[in-house]
């Protein structure tokens, strides 16, 4: 019979220092927090790619308005227009001189007896006889007036416009080469707008001054087609009236009884 032998394993107890710990992990724990860490460094890294994207397009779109304004010039200064405010001022001055209607209402016929259109003509004589003193009958004379007051009238509207047309023109030779050396199309409709109302303002002044002098015209023609009508009207009753005399004097020609045989 082999002999027993008998092992007895005996646990050798330590000493355990007192700063000694139990450092416990858990597998599934580390493993969720390193998918998480993993999952908000690439919402991370997406956030920061969206910005720089977003930062890229705003350089761009700068970078564009930059070269517009470099090519076209700054917007902006199309709401100031340099001469603007004048020609806007111009153009609601009032209108100079007076409409026909409002000239014929005011002749007077003693105002063109005496009238010499700054010593050009004589006055019309006043008509005596013996020593007396005649008057005139001053409403066959309105008519004269109204056409020296058309006359006059064209004069003011002339000399007050004058001076404007001049001054108008020199703004428009001086927008005209201010245009000619604009270097930016902002610059260039800025100074095409100046020069636009320029021009309008010199057709207006100009137009007021022609339809001044047509006044004139119109009002000689007025008073041609009247004398022509005062000319028709004589001629029609010289010829009535020598009708009238005709048959009266036919009447006292015939003999009585004439008729009878």
């Amino acid at each position: 019979m082999k002999p027993i032998h008998i092992i007895l394993c005996g646990a050798v107890m330590l000493p355990l220092s007192a700063h000694a710990q139990f450092i416990v992990n858990d597998p599934v724990a580390v493993a969720q927090s390193a998918v998480q860490h993993a999952i908000e460094l690439a919402e991370y890294v997406e956030m920061v790619s969206n910005q720089v994207e977003q930062i890229n397009l705003l350089t761009s779109q700068l970078e564009q308005v930059t070269a517009y304004t470099d090519a076209f010039g700054d917007p902006s200064s199309l709401l100031k227009i340099a001469g603007a405010d004048q020609v806007i001022g111009q153009l609601k001055l009032p209108s100079s001189g007076q409409l026909l209607g409002d000239l014929q209402k005011s002749s007077s016929g003693a105002a063109s007896l005496t009238n010499t259109s700054g010593g050009v003509y004589r006055p019309v004589e006043s008509i005596n006889f013996n020593g007396v003193e005649i008057p005139r009958h001053e409403e066959l004379y309105r008519k004269y007036g109204a056409v020296e007051d058309t006359e006059t009238n064209y004069r003011t509207v002339q000399e007050e416009s004058a001076d404007r047309i001049k001054a108008l023109k020199e703004n428009i030779a001086d927008t005209t080469s201010a245009l000619q050396s604009a270097t930016t199309d902002a610059e260039v409709q800025k100074l095409q707008g100046t020069l636009a109302s320029q021009n309008a303002q010199l057709a207006a002044l100009q137009g007021e001054v022609e339809n001044a002098a047509l006044q004139v015209l119109v009002q000689d023609a007025l008073n041609r087609n009247n004398a022509e009508k005062q000319e028709e009207a004589r001629r029609e009753k010289n010829a009535a009236e020598w009708g009238v005399i005709n048959k009266d004097l036919d009447r006292m020609l015939t003999i009585p009884g004439r008729d009878a045989r």
